[in-house]
């Protein structure tokens, strides 16, 4: 598995809409180690940092809202993972906006990838099993990331994960989450095959962000 060091260095202008950073070309698979994003503005930036998971939609989801002040720097060390033609994308309210990203790009694996889903869930109250860990496989998460865009506080969403072989479904976190405010996971967990992480929001559109290590289990010979 080939592996070359990157960057990304640029600026962006353009207001009130996402602009692309980065676009994982074909065949490759890039794992974003740093995002430094410096307002030299004389006015504070209202951002949004955004992901299009080209395998799911071609549209764009918000998973952080934030505010950067006038010459301030904001630095995201996330572990965030781009697949073939996925995109990373910065929405700023005031232009002079110097972005520089560190990434890794390696050949997109058989035996064991890196993997991405950002999507979007449009039904309240209802669980949605988001990830799921397909026959054969052994999944790690390495980040997981729930953003409410319902423009209202969502009161009572909740993260679960589901133990297929004891048919079992357990609480990982619930709780409220505000209106444009994000709630992160900097942990790993584990799914054999059959698990599955699920979430429940309260209002709706949440965007969900994930990703994770898919690793093929070799045949056991008896």
């Amino acid at each position: 598995m080939a592996t070359v060091f990157k960057n990304v260095v640029t600026e962006i202008d353009t207001t009130g809409s996402g602009q692309l950073i980065f676009r994982c070309p074909a065949g490759k698979t890039a794992l974003i180690k740093t995002l430094t994003v410096a307002n030299e503005n004389a006015s504070a930036s209202n951002f949004y940092l955004a992901f299009e998971d080209n395998s799911i939609s071609t549209t764009s989801r918000p998973i952080l809202y934030g505010t950067n002040n006038a010459s301030t720097t904001k630095v995201l060390t996330v572990p965030l993972v781009l697949e073939e033609n996925d995109e990373v994308l910065w929405q700023t309210s005031v232009a002079d906006q110097n972005i520089t990203m560190a990434y890794t790009l390696i050949d997109t694996g058989i035996k064991q990838r890196y993997r991405m889903i950002t999507k979007q869930l449009t039904t309240a109250d209802s669980a949605d099993a988001f990830l799921t860990c397909p026959t054969g496989s052994t999944i790690i998460t390495n980040f997981v990331a729930f953003y409410n865009q319902s423009g209202s506080t969502a009161s009572s969403n909740s993260f679960t994960i589901t133990d297929s072989s004891a048919s079992a479904t357990k609480v990982i976190d619930k709780g409220a989450l505000g209106n444009a405010a994000q709630v992160p996971y900097h942990r790993a967990f584990v799914l054999e095959s059959g698990d599955s992480l699920s979430f429940t929001p309260d209002e709706q559109p949440f965007n969900i962000f994930c990703s994770y290590l898919e690793i093929r289990n070799p045949v056991t010979r008896s």
